[in-house]
């Protein structure tokens, strides 16, 4: 965790409570937990934070990973990353705990999956 609560920088693997609203549709939406998925440097550099929410609600889908944190109980879900300007004061950023290497690992791939990058660079080699 870098900084006071007052200038906190979100860093990668961390657990936050974040507010995600506003929303529109199907987005996930309120202040809830996520896991931070940018890089340290990212976020310090930019005032964003990239983000996985993290929800209570069960669901047996392959792009949702099973948090097993101390403090928080839920899964990750990796189809709803999103970003958001931490620096805003109603996003009400707090951290809560670093992440088990193994969920960010399962996450990651996920999010690796989605964009498919590999088989697209691969391409213009």
């Amino acid at each position: 965790m870098t900084g006071t609560k007052e200038n906190y920088i979100p860093e990668q693997l961390d657990i936050i409570y974040i507010n995600f609203d506003p929303t529109k549709g199907r987005e996930i939406k309120k202040r809830r937990p996520a896991l931070v998925m940018s890089s340290t440097v990212y976020n310090r550099r930019t005032g964003f934070v990239v983000v996985c929410p993290i929800t209570s609600t069960h669901r047996d889908l392959p792009m949702y990973v099973e948090l097993h944190s101390h403090k928080i109980h839920g899964q990750v879900n990796a189809i709803q990353l999103r970003s958001l300007d931490y620096l805003k004061s109603n996003r009400q950023i707090e951290f809560v705990e670093s992440a088990p290497i193994q969920d960010f690992e399962r996450t990651a791939k996920i999010i690796k999956d989605i964009f498919n990058f590999d088989d697209l660079i691969s391409n213009f080699s």
